[in-house]
């Protein structure tokens, strides 16, 4: 008997080498003028390459196909966020903030939405064409992998729309060609209150109403726009807008890295799109022949057999795609010999917009560990606004709930491994019936031991017949809170603050309502010699002091960017530093924008492992420590 969805094996490889040999070309063109903000006039590749240049829209998307082939279909966050953690060492905006967080024990999406303020921004929806590729006609679940993809380094942003959206568009390509439905099947996987959502429904209507291409171009700017020339939705535009005015592929992708901004990845993206569309049969000699067939991997990418070319890259990841549809029970076969033949394309969205609900402050474990789908038990830990943060001698309240999805009622109880010195409840006891949850609201109190991070555990222990019968523990970690004492420009006495993170929240201790100078001081604890960038990024005038000297002395205010790798030259400096102890002091000045700075010690660009600019994790600023 026939299967209700065919999809021809010859088929398959075509739209899926057309794919990657498309973002291979739109990422070559627009690598050498990412980040350039005026429009721009390229007719062809600014540097004719041999062979691809290297990107991390595609360097990404090499690990995650490593990541299925380790992990299979099952593949979640939590083994996407340990595969970067092995492989990927790039220290870029979102990226590198993630990179900390994984070093220091937190899980997606606290590994991408804590102390991040890169969450909006491309790093993740260049990354949509793997999960559309291995979910061919499932636009639902090419969404639920990009969002589990994108919470690693995005939770709570825009990054995570972005994914969403492209990768259900890249999906239902194998289904639909129309180019206006592919647009309104990709809108359908993102709330329409996001960011993302409001700049590609004002595009079409600007298209519609007539309006040319750099008139687009400038509204774009004007109404969703951002100085940081990464940030998602502006970028999204640009790529739907050379898609909508281009007239063939090289018009598309000339227009839409003629926009300029985050060029590689406009460009990349819909070269990936209108690949799967034309196949490689489709794309013009011209740009097909200085990008060739081979696979080219930034040197921080590493530690895996990556593809060496894009023939290898394509039968891998077909590979990994026949699994998903196998395990997804899709209705969809591919077939050696019939034509492909799409006879139903009935997606359900109710799963993918449970995920737009879902808090970037919360893990969730499926129990017993190990677990994919069909859990006896599910696990949430809420951690609160402030995230999975704490100071010492502090108490925080953690929210554990835990829901049943057995068919029997399940006795328990849950309690806490805790730092020696901490203090928590006693355990909570449960009877859960079928279906039933149940709530912990735990205090627990710090100690004041220094670490810069800590290790707890919840342990669920299952009763039967009053005996204990099995018990579980599930490893948490939480952050040490920087310890300051703080002024506002009207204070005479400073304040001490918890601040989690190294956002210097001046607003949470002393309010920010008026303008004039601010202060803050705490002190540096550097555990061993190494060479150090320290970095006061701000969007204000700001000084900051060691041991009562000015190092940095920023006297405008410049584009604020709290960056690893490209905060504003006046705005760090790079010491050799001692093992010890040195005070930092902190002015800045808010004049109408309200202030915003990041403190932030992170490597020299000069190191060998794991890579340039990675962040100190055992470096503390604590007034008391």
């Amino acid at each position: 008997m026939k299967e209700l969805n065919v999809l021809n094996e010859q088929d398959y490889y075509r739209i899926v080498y057309g794919g990657w040999l498309g973002k291979n070309i739109g990422g070559t063109l627009g690598a050498p003028v990412e980040g350039v903000k005026d429009l721009l006039a390229l007719t062809f590749y600014p540097k004719l390459p041999d062979g691809p240049l290297e990107n991390d829209d595609l360097d990404l998307q090499l690990v995650w196909l490593h990541a299925l082939e380790q992990y299979g279909p099952g593949l979640t966050a939590r083994e996407l966020g340990q595969e970067w953690l092995e492989h990927i060492f790039f220290p870029f905006d979102e990226y590198g903030y993630a990179l900390t967080n994984l070093r220091r024990g937190l899980i997606p999406p606290l590994s991408g939405s804590f102390n991040n303020p890169f969450t909006n921004c491309m790093g993740s929806p260049i990354r949509s064409e793997i999960w559309a590729m291995i979910s061919p006609g499932l636009p639902e679940k090419a969404a639920y992998y990009a969002y589990q993809d994108a919470i690693v380094d995005h939770a709570g942003g825009e990054g995570v729309y972005g994914e969403m959206f492209f990768a259900a568009i890249e999906s239902a390509a194998f289904f639909e060609k129309d180019r206006d439905r592919l647009i309104e099947i990709g809108l359908q996987y993102i709330p329409a209150s996001c960011r993302t959502y409001k700049a590609v429904q004002d595009l079409i209507r600007w298209h519609q109403e007539g309006k040319s291409w750099t008139e687009a171009r400038s509204l774009i700017l004007e109404r969703h726009g951002s100085d940081n020339f990464t940030d998602a939705p502006q970028n999204i535009a640009f790529t739907i807008l050379g898609w909508l005015y281009g007239t063939d592929f090289e018009d598309a992708i000339l227009k839409a890295v003629n926009c300029g901004y985050d060029t590689d990845c406009t460009a990349a993206t819909l070269g990936a799109i209108l690949g799967m569309l034309l196949g490689p049969d489709g794309l013009p000699d011209k740009w097909v022949k200085p990008v060739g067939d081979r696979v080219v991997v930034s040197p921080p990418i590493k530690g895996f057999p990556a593809p060496k070319n894009l023939d290898e890259l394509t039968r891998r990841t077909i590979r990994m795609g026949k699994q998903v549809l196998a395990a997804s029970d899709s209705g969809i076969t591919v077939h050696p010999n019939e034509p492909s033949s799409w006879d139903s394309q009935n997606h359900s969205l109710e799963g993918v917009r449970e995920l737009w609900d879902r808090t970037p402050t919360s893990n969730q474990y499926l129990l017993p560990r190990g677990t994919v789908q069909s859990p006896s038990l599910e696990l949430i830990i809420e951690y609160g606004p402030e995230g999975p943060a704490i100071g010492k001698n502090q108490t925080k309240t953690l929210h554990f709930t835990l829901i049943n999805h057995t068919l029997t009622a399940i006795a328990g109880k849950l309690s806490l491994d805790l730092p020696e010195g901490w203090k928590g409840p006693d355990a909570f006891e449960t009877v859960m019936q079928p279906n039933e949850r149940t709530q912990w609201d735990a205090e627990i109190g710090s100690s004041s031991s220094a670490g810069a991070y800590h290790e707890l555990a919840l342990v669920w222990t299952r009763i039967h017949d009053q005996a204990v019968w099995a018990a579980e523990k599930v490893p948490f970690t939480l952050i040490a809170s920087s310890r300051w004492i703080v002024w506002g420009p009207s204070s005479s006495d400073g304040i001490e603050a918890d601040i989690s993170g190294n956002h210097l929240a001046w607003d949470k201790a002393v309010g920010m309502d008026g303008d004039g100078r601010y202060r803050a001081v705490t002190k540096l604890h550097n555990p061993s010699d190494r060479q150090v960038r320290l970095i006061a990024a701000a969007n204000s005038p700001i000084t900051l002091k060691l041991n009562g000297e000015v190092v940095i002395d920023c006297k405008h205010a410049p584009h604020f960017m709290p960056a690893y790798h490209r905060a504003p030259k006046e705005q760090q400096v790079e010491l050799t530093l001692a093992a010890g102890v040195y005070e930092v002091e902190v002015e800045a000045y808010q004049s109408g924008l309200q202030l915003q700075a990041y403190i932030l010690p992170v490597a020299t660009r000069n190191t060998t492992e794991p890579g340039p600019c990675y962040y100190y994790t055992d470096m503390l600023f604590d007034i008391k420590l």
